[in-house]
C-alpha cells in the first residue's frame, strides 16, 4: 500500500535514486551528467528526496567473506511466544552475525539473515536459538544475488 503523503517520483528522479543506489559516492557533476540535470537541480532533488526520507542513508558495502564470513543462511524462526517480536528482538539484538531480520506473516514469525565464519558456528547459534523455537535453516548459495536496485514500479496492464 503507498504511502499518499509520499513523495511523487518522476522519470529523472528514479535515474537518480538507480545511480545513486549503484554509487553512493557519485561526484553530483558526474550524476548530474547521467542524469540530464545541472548540477545545482540534481543537489536540490537529492537534498528534497533526503528531506522526504526517501533517501534513508549512505553506506559502505562490506564483502563478508573479506572479513571472516564465509556463509550465508537464512533461518526461518517459528518461535515458543505468543507476541515474538519483543522477545525476539531482545534475544537477537546482541547477536552481530544477524544482519536482518523481519517479523513475518504465515507458519513462521520471524526470517533472519546471518553471516557466519563456519559451519561449527552456525550449529552453536542454532542450538541457542533453538531454545526459542523451531527453525529451519537454509544456506546461501554464493551466486546469489544479494542486493538490487529498487527500481520505478512497472506500469499495471489494463484488466
Amino acid at each position: 500500500m503507498a504511502n499518499r503523503e509520499s513523495m511523487e517520483i518522476d522519470e529523472t528522479g528514479w535515474k537518480i535514486l538507480e545511480e545513486l543506489q549503484k554509487n553512493a559516492r557519485i561526484p553530483f557533476k558526474q550524476l548530474a551528467d547521467k542524469v540530464n540535470l545541472s548540477p545545482t537541480a540534481t543537489i536540490e532533488r537529492v537534498k528534497r528526496m533526503e528531506e522526504e526520507g526517501i533517501i534513508l542513508d549512505y553506506r559502505a558495502t562490506v564483502d563478508p567473506a573479506k572479513v571472516g564470513y564465509y556463509f550465508s543462511a537464512i533461518l526461518s524462526f517459528q518461535t515458543n511466544y505468543g507476541n515474538p517480536d519483543p522477545v525476539i528482538d531482545e534475544i537477537i539484538k546482541d547477536i552481530p552475525e544477524i544482519v536482518s531480520s523481519w517479523s513475518i506473516t504465515g507458519s513462521n514469525d520471524f526470517l533472519l539473515e546471518v553471516q557466519i565464519p563456519s559451519l561449527v558456528f552456525l550449529q552453536e547459534l542454532l542450538v541457542m536459538l533453538s531454545r526459542h523455537g523451531k527453525i529451519t535453516t537454509s544456506i546461501v548459495l554464493p551466486n546469489s544475488t544479494k542486493k538490487r536496485v529498487i527500481k520505478a514500479p512497472r506500469e499495471t496492464p489494463d484488466a
